[in-house]
């Protein structure tokens, strides 16, 4: 291998740590370019370090605008608070052990339970919604979570997010994915075809002027959030002089948040169809089924919340909750089947089954 085509492999692989993102491990990312065509991005939960995960944000031309998305991580119950670390690790709190703090972007619980916030704006947002929410009474704690996910919730404020984040970064992306094209395609043939000589060199002064202007175009279009990016200005001098960070410079637009992430049902309209029913019937089983709601006359909060929403934009029952197709009893939850005479799926905690006429 020669020092060029080392340069380069090297320049790819900065390029691929470059779009890595450790994230909260229950995150979702769209990635898109427009009004539609948007895609669901997942970290990979299983490698769970500092209290997130690794995300690997799109990495090929066209180059796309990425917004965050999480679901409700504090759910206040009548017994306590429920905690989602994970998409399948909850904790639950007494409101007595609950002495929240907030550590950059880290809010810690108690002594022992911490959970990883996309910013310390947020943490703080969340460190002050639980003193407030620690002194209400149960019902007035219930009422003041469903408000917050109706808010959540907010399909034309998740749309418009989408939108905005795709026209401020377009100018960026447009000009990452030629960066991109230069870099990996133009140099490496004129690298092969002339060797090391005049050509290669006209051709890289071609990418550093690419870079220039990169770094002219992410100081114009962060003018009016410069607030909310930190050390703007030396970001911007890495993207005139290192050419991963050039092609990644949309990134430090498009996930600046200026609000709390919306939840990932409220990209209703903006991703695919049948990916958001899917997407819909995960949470509404994880909310809705849980030990005991056989015989409960009233639905969690979650649950609560998220049946109005499906309201609200006429999504039948049967879309969102399809009764089991099996005669067999069934848990609600995961899905698995039993025998007839069992009555609770342990893997799910001791969730109730039901079958297609109702409970088992």
């Amino acid at each position: 291998m020669t020092d060029g085509q080392t340069l380069f492999a090297v320049f790819a692989l900065l390029y691929l740590v470059e779009c890595l993102r450790l994230v909260p491990s229950t995150a979702w990312m769209a990635a898109g370019s427009g009004r539609s065509g948007w895609r669901v991005l997942r970290p990979w939960s299983r490698l769970h370090t500092a209290g997130g995960s690794p995300l690997l944000l799109s990495f090929l031309p066209p180059l796309q605008a990425h917004v965050p998305a999480l679901p409700w991580l504090l759910v206040p119950q009548n017994d306590g608070l429920q905690v989602r670390l994970t998409d399948d690790q909850v904790v639950r709190l007494s409101w007595d052990q609950i002495r929240p703090r907030v550590e950059e972007s880290t809010l810690h619980l108690d002594s022992a339970t911490r959970l990883r916030l996309p910013s310390q704006a947020l943490a703080e947002l969340w460190c002050q919604r639980l003193v407030d929410w620690r002194d209400l009474p149960p019902e007035k704690r219930r009422s003041a979570f469903l408000k917050h996910a109706r808010g959540t919730l907010d399909t034309p404020a998740a749309m418009k997010t989408a939108d905005e984040a795709a026209q401020r970064t377009r100018a960026l992306r447009i000009n990452a994915t030629l960066h991109f094209l230069w870099c990996f395609g133009v140099i490496s043939i004129v690298y092969r075809r002339f060797g090391d000589g005049p050509a290669v060199l006209a051709a890289a002064g071609v990418l550093f002027l690419l870079q220039i202007i990169q770094s002219w175009l992410f100081l114009r279009g962060t003018r009016s959030i410069k607030a909310l990016i930190p050390h703007r200005g030396w970001r911007a001098l890495g993207i005139a002089f290192l050419p991963q960070i050039t092609m990644r410079a949309a990134d430090a637009v498009s996930l600046v948040g200026k609000d709390e992430p919306p939840h990932p049902l409220a990209w209703h309209g903006l991703v695919d169809e049948k990916e958001w029913l899917r997407h819909a019937r995960h949470f509404w089983r994880k909310a809705r089924y849980v030990p005991g709601w056989a015989q409960a006359d009233t639905h969690p909060p979650e649950a609560e919340a998220l049946q109005g929403f499906f309201r609200q934009h006429n999504i039948a029952e049967a879309d969102y909750d399809p009764p089991p197709a099996s005669q067999l009893p069934t848990c609600p939850r995961c899905g698995a089947e039993f025998q007839a005479g069992i009555t609770s799926c342990k893997d799910c905690g001791g969730v109730e089954l039901r079958s297609s006429a109702g409970p088992a």
